[in-house]
């Protein structure tokens, strides 16, 4: 047995008592230690952070995963600041209370039960720890009436069997004796185990009356939960397959009542982030005081606490970005440092002695340290220029509502009156719901993203409507679009979409779609090979209808077609869906008829194929004869050539997000993905680092290496266990993943020392060397620390490369003509052309070619204009004649447009450009020495309620957030300026936005 004899001569420290409960267990009674998760949810939605020990056993409580072990030990680390558990407002108040803690368990999945739990449990107190057992009281639950769920009477004999007399022995109810994670899932009765801290004070059932009463001096010690019953979503309640054991004992007070502490935050958990803080700050030492008027002892409590949680969470991957609980937290540190204990960066400085005193137990943290570091800097000078930048506006409210500080969204320029609307029509709102109309309110009047007001209804604890507030877009779009045959379109694909989802529910069965990873590579062919798949016909709907059998088809006709298995990728992980035909035999004659797959939806564990006929010379409405039934068999084709560019780009991504971390050793994650046959886009955030276009080429020098070495790509099958036990796997913040038939992808190559290690249920590459070749044609700054990368592989970079040399063949002739002074206006038009064709077309040319030929070309246009005969009004009227005849009246009723001149001249007058334009809206924006400015010209005929110069440039303006105004003296609704403004380092980024929110408006309104 354990012999803790030795031990107990002296107090034990906090590690020695994590270790002594860990060793208890695994060496006296068989268990197995489990590391503790990530506070980040892993696989469960229904939390927001890890807040119990049970949370990554939760599977295998409801049967749907294997234990990894019959009996398990670990110390957990737990967040609660929020749900039912949140403990956020009254930390620091009292001496127990925390938004970090570390859960101590062991637990039993089909083993042991009831009566050795509390045999274990009762022998480690009185033995390794020498508590008095006179100092203990016990809960049983007294069962319910309104669950059906009667006394745990089994309980209290076992209770009873040990040694505790029945005085010490008591029933409670549900509130504190039915132990429930959250609103669903897995619980059941448990016994606690409460400690008199001050016995002495009266009789035993004087002390019993004060179990559970929220007192200070007796507290709950152990809890022991008995899981045995599953909540539902409906509130009823019904036994597990399997019965299962799972304890906690709060570490922090454990260590408190062993190391002979009235408070948690004496002990040595606390006292070095305390001593740290005092000396840094050179503020006065903390004294344990609990009174209302000991402010800065509240302070050290709070701010130590909070350095604990941030720490942690950080560590494990969580981002203030995309928490905004964890934001609040981290703010609220960070005025503490700065107004309390006057020191801006004490928070970061904090983290090396909390790493100290936790780093033992969770190594990830002492792994993590630095990027700890970082990531507090970087919140921390987020929030600083927020604060320096936040208009008087948004001050005033900010008074008002000094809550708001919690969130990101003092950059919107519209926030401020959004806000203030929001705060008169809330009492409106049902449900604690903010109704899909007021949000796409917020979109079309103010200017707020999604991104933007799920954030506001987090901050105000409500609740968004967001498929009816998607309906409102996509009824805003359907608005913007003429002729009623689009509209009818419309409503069929709707009720089409909803014929699909009742379909596949009524068939209950699951798609086998494992096939889609069935392909191989062709060395001779340097292409991929996809084997058709031959299955059966389970679910079939022409158009809406469900039917058993079709005969005859219309090329307008729409075939949904579920399938016992597919090898068609459905779009998931970022990748696009794959495109090809379905081949159905024909029952009168040896051939094959042939259907294309427009789209591939998985919806309920079933594949459906969304097919149409062919082309056909044949009228839309005529029918074919075509033989199609439940049951019978047909053969799946994937288009290779697209299938191949996905998988292609879809390993790329991976690629890029690997050589970025490789190359600049900064903290990065992921905040977006696209994958598709054109092109792959990976947005960024990498702190502490601008990307400049020689990064750009460092990146596409790394990845184009690694294709070059050809280096296997590996795919491997984890559970999710498997998968917490490692720390280098690239996880997507926020990303919720499947506990079971995860696909972990890894390339690495110890030459470059590089690795991708990466979960990702996409379609890859073999080897490197299938790449062919790799490209960036686009980087974007998206916000402060964010990146967004475009780019191509395979045959996609191949074009786009062959497309860059034949431009720069072009351009290198007119640099040659340009350099023998040989120039004609024809040439210098081409020029600009070329120039305007890069920046606003869709053409894709390598990133780091497009900013060195754009810079040659600016360079000879402007010395053109020192020299050219072409003066200024012909330099801008050449490019708005150009942009007019390219833009007939017919197809464009409006003009939008930026003078990509108008960046080589110091001055340009507007009216120039308009006055060319007389026959429709115009909105012309120019950029001149640092300075952006538009005007805006409507005819008295185009004229609406909603519609007129001054709403349409304002809309344009929200952005800049410049000031409009009629020329003197003239109409406001025909002509309207934005004043100049100093444009920042975002103006590519600002520019695109504002005209395309000018483009939307025009659209919807004109």
């Amino acid at each position: 047995m354990y012999n803790s004899a030795k031990q107990l001569q002296r107090v034990l420290t906090a590690r020695e008592i994590r270790k002594t409960f860990i060793d208890y267990f695994t060496i006296s009674h068989e268990h197995k230690f489990v590391r503790s998760s990530p506070v980040v949810p892993f696989c469960d939605p229904t939390v927001a952070f890890v807040n119990a020990g049970m949370n990554q056993f939760k599977s295998v409580f409801l049967g749907t995963a294997a234990a990894p072990h019959k009996r398990v030990v670990n110390s957990q680390k737990c967040v609660r600041v929020g749900g039912k558990h949140n403990d956020l407002s009254v930390v620091g108040q009292d001496g127990y209370h925390h938004t970090f803690f570390e859960m101590l368990g062991n637990w039993s999945f089909r083993d042991y039960f009831k009566r050795e739990a509390c045999s274990m449990a009762l022998e480690l107190l009185r033995g390794p720890y020498n508590i008095d057992t006179r100092r203990l009281y016990v809960t049983y639950f007294a069962g319910d009436k309104v669950l059906g769920i009667p006394a745990d009477l089994e309980c209290f004999e076992i209770w009873r069997s040990l040694g505790f007399p029945s005085s010490r022995i008591l029933p409670f109810g549900c509130r504190d004796n039915f132990w429930e994670m959250g609103t669903t899932g897995p619980c059941g009765p448990c016994t606690e185990i409460h400690i008199d801290h001050q016995p002495e004070l009266a009789s035993v059932d004087e002390r019993a009356k004060l179990v559970n009463a929220g007192r200070s001096d007796l507290t709950e010690l152990w809890n022991l939960v008995f899981i045995q019953y599953n909540r539902h979503s409906d509130g009823s309640i019904t036994q597990l397959p399997s019965h299962h054991v799972d304890t906690g004992m709060g570490f922090e007070r454990l260590t408190a009542i062993l190391q002979n502490k009235s408070s948690n935050y004496d002990t040595d958990l606390f006292t070095p982030i305390f001593d740290s803080i005092h000396q840094l700050s050179r503020a006065p030492a903390y004294t344990g005081s609990f009174q209302k008027d000991a402010v800065l002892d509240t302070s050290y409590r709070i701010l130590a606490d909070h350095a604990r949680m941030i720490t942690t969470c950080l560590a494990d991957g969580m981002l203030p970005d995309q928490n905004q609980k964890l934001r609040r937290v981290l703010r609220k540190a960070l005025n503490l440092s700065e107004h309390v204990f006057a020191q801006e960066n004490l928070l970061s400085r904090l983290v090396p002695i909390v790493v100290e005193t936790l780093g033992e137990a969770y190594p990830e943290m002492s792994i993590k340290q630095s990027d700890v570091i970082e990531l507090i800097n970087h919140e921390h000078d987020v929030y600083k220029n927020l604060r320096e930048s936040s208009s008087k506006a948004f001050a005033e409210v900010l008074t008002e509502f000094p809550k708001l500080d919690d969130i990101d969204l003092m950059e919107c320029p519209g926030f401020v009156p959004a806000y203030r609307e929001f705060q008169v029509q809330r009492s409106k709102f049902n449900n604690n719901t903010i109704p899909g109309d007021f949000l796409y309110k917020l979109t079309d009047t103010y200017g707020l993203t999604e991104e933007s007001f799920v954030k506001l209804a987090e901050l105000e604890n409500m609740n968004c409507d967001l498929e009816r507030y998607r309906a409102e877009v996509a009824m805003a779009k359907t608005r913007m679009k003429k002729g009623r045959e689009n509209v009818a379109h419309t409503d069929d694909d709707d009720s089409i979409a909803d014929a699909q989802v009742q379909l596949t529910q009524r068939l209950s069965i699951s798609t086998d779609n494992s096939p889609k990873y069935n392909y191989h590579y062709d060395q001779t062919n340097e292409s991929y090979e996809f084997p058709q798949l031959k299955t059966r016909v389970l679910g079939l709907l022409l158009n809406a209808k469900e039917v058993n059998s079709i005969g005859h088809l219309k090329q307008s006709d729409t075939i949904s077609i579920v399938t016992e298995a597919s090898n068609f990728y459905y779009e998931s992980g970022g990748q696009e869906e794959d495109k090809g035909h379905l081949l159905v035999r024909s029952k009168e004659e040896d051939s094959k008829k042939q259907l294309q797959v427009e789209s591939v939806k998985h919806l309920n564990n079933c594949v459906v194929h969304i097919c149409r006929l062919g082309p056909s010379e044949t009228e839309p409405t005529q029918s074919e004869e075509f033989q199609l039934s439940l049951g019978d068999e047909v053969e799946l084709l994937v288009n290779a050539e697209h299938r191949q560019l996905n998988t292609c780009h879809h390993t790329a991504t991976h690629l890029l997000n690997a050589a970025i971390r490789c190359l600049f050793h900064k903290v990065t994650y992921q905040v977006s993905s696209s994958v598709t046959s054109e092109q792959c886009k990976l947005e960024l955030a990498v702190l502490g680092k601008r990307l400049q276009k020689t990064d750009v080429e460092l990146i596409e020098d790394l990845i184009n290496r690694l294709i070059c070495l050809g280096v296997p790509v590996e795919v491997d099958q984890l559970n999710a266990a498997q998968v917490l036990q490692q720390n280098d796997i690239t996880m997507v913040p926020g990303e919720v993943y499947p506990e079971q038939g995860l696909r972990l992808v890894q390339v690495a190559s110890d030459e470059l020392k590089l690795l991708s290690k990466e979960l990702c249920c996409g379609t890859h590459v073999t080897n490197t060397r299938e790449l062919s070749c790799f490209c960036i044609v686009n980087l974007k700054q998206t916000n402060r620390a964010r990146f967004a990368f475009t780019a191509v592989a395979g045959q996609a970079a191949e074009h786009v490369l062959k497309t860059a040399a034949l431009l720069r063949h072009r351009v290198d002739v007119l640099a040659e003509q340009f350099q023998k002074d040989k120039l004609t206006n024809a040439t210098e038009v081409e020029l600009q052309t070329i120039r305007h064709n890069m920046l606003h077309t869709d053409i894709k040319l390598p990133y780091a070619f497009k900013m060195d030929t754009l810079e040659r070309i600016n360079e000879m246009l402007k010395r053109l204009k020192e020299t050219s005969r072409t003066t200024l009004k012909e330099f801008v009227e050449v490019e708005m004649r150009n942009l007019i005849m390219e833009k007939p009246l017919d197809t464009h009723p409006f003009i939008l447009h930026y003078i990509t001149s108008s960046a080589l001249v110091e001055e340009i007058p507007l009216q120039r450009a308009t006055k060319l334009c007389t026959d429709r809206p115009i909105l012309v924006v120019s950029m001149c020495d640092g300075y952006v400015k538009a005007r805006c010209c409507v005819p008295q005929s185009c004229l609406t309620k909603d519609f007129n110069a001054t709403t349409w440039l304002s809309s344009f303006a929200v952005t800049f957030k410049g000031q409009v105004a009629a020329p003197k003296g003239q109409n406001s609704q025909l002509v309207c300026n934005m004043k100049s403004r100093k444009v920042s380092n975002l103006f590519e980024e600002q520019l695109e936005q504002a005209l395309t929110q000018a483009n939307k408006f025009a659209k919807l309104y004109l």
